[in-house]
């Protein structure tokens, strides 16, 4: 079975080679001896695989490209790696993507990984050698991705990622996102450029779910909601079901998040903090939980969502609402440690392996707005 080539859309062969091949020669004791690179990618065998020379010993150095440095293909290419060193002695291995992300780069350097990227970051840290270049950006390449993700962009990313079997038309996209035809349209075609849209004459659907969700959570904001911290003497599950009842009595739009949601999804995970969005005014909440508001020691955190779209496609699990599996991953990726391993398994488990179907009614709580616009 070969490899994807998807891996390879951001630069050509030559480049890559040149890229790896230059970032070598910088090191003033290391001699390049040869690189090769697989045309035809092949299960089992680096991508590219650099002989070099330091001293008398012969070393080898197995890149893995990849599409982009976010966790969950680091990981990826991470258990490829081991597998490739099983068969290559005194072999070493890295990660070639456009960019490393700050998470992908730590689970690099915590598995003993090299990295590289297009602007120059870098982590090469065998035998003599130790090389750790970062802070470098692509200015231009940032600016473009992060400009078009605003909060009613990101309702027609949810509404795609949510229900990735179903092909849409703009007006469909656009009532489901609860945004404007234009504004609809002007998301699809952006992903259209992207290659990450199939477009049919009844309409388009969405092809690459993964790459989406790796470059929306490299530019998602959690800090844009609003959290105040609490504390409470009842037990985590205490005031999990207490606010579940509380918002439901009141008609009060909410959803357990981060770990709290997760524990839904992923038994294993524990956590001593109760999360939670709420879309209200949070005082009367607060009043009948009877929660103290703290700086230090809080066991209750409630955000403020930044928009209603936080709330789509939220589920209904044990009389509770959780958010959707995309909107606990976004939540979750970047922090640091469990966290990040926690979305990762939600991506595995929840969003790549099941592709969910039309809710059914009776299950899907929607977000009260005022209008479609």
């Amino acid at each position: 079975m070969k490899k994807s080539r998807t891996t390879r859309t951001f630069a050509t062969d030559e480049t890559l080679e040149e890229l790896l091949l230059n970032s070598l020669k910088e090191i003033p004791f290391v001699q390049v001896n040869r690189i090769e690179q697989r045309i035809v990618p092949q299960t089992g065998r680096p991508e590219i695989i650099a002989k070099i020379q330091i001293g008398n010993n012969e070393k080898l150095v197995l890149a893995e490209v990849k599409a982009n440095g976010q966790p969950r293909l680091v990981r990826e290419a991470i258990r490829d790696i081991a597998k490739y060193r099983e068969t290559f002695l005194n072999a070493y291995g890295i990660i070639i993507a456009p960019e490393i992300t700050p998470n992908g780069a730590r689970i690099c350097k915590s598995e003993g990984v090299g990295y590289l990227d297009l602007s120059g970051n870098c982590l090469f840290n065998f035998d003599l050698v130790f090389v750790h270049k970062t802070g470098r950006t692509d200015a231009r390449r940032s600016r473009k991705s992060r400009s078009w993700y605003s909060p009613r962009a990101e309702r027609v990313l949810r509404s795609l990622l949510n229900f990735r079997d179903r092909h849409w038309t703009i007006h469909q996209l656009a009532e489901e996102s609860l945004v404007t035809p234009n504004q609809a349209l002007a998301i699809k075609n952006l992903l259209v450029e992207k290659d990450w849209l199939y477009v049919h004459q009844d309409g388009f659907a969405l092809i690459h779910p993964d790459l989406l969700l790796d470059e929306w959570s490299t530019n998602y904001v959690p800090r844009r909601s609003v959290e105040r911290m609490f504390h409470s003497p009842r037990s985590v599950v205490e005031i999990e079901a207490a606010l579940a009842d509380i918002c439901q009595q009141r008609t009060i739009p909410y959803a357990l998040m981060g770990f709290s949601a997760a524990t839904r999804y992923t038994p294993f995970v524990h956590y001593d903090r109760v999360c939670a969005y709420v879309m209200s005014d949070l005082s009367q909440v607060v009043s009948a939980l009877d929660l103290t508001e703290v700086q230090q020691g809080a066991n209750v955190s409630l955000w403020t969502p930044y928009d209603e779209g936080v709330l789509f496609g939220n589920k209904r699990v044990d009389w509770m609402r959780i958010t959707s599996p995309v909107q606990t991953y976004l939540d979750l990726i970047t922090v640091a440690g469990h966290g990040e391993k926690v979305a990762n398994s939600i991506w595995q488990n929840h969003i790549q392996a099941s592709p969910p179907v039309n809710p059914d009614p009776a299950n899907s709580e929607p977000v009260n707005v005022s209008s479609k616009s």
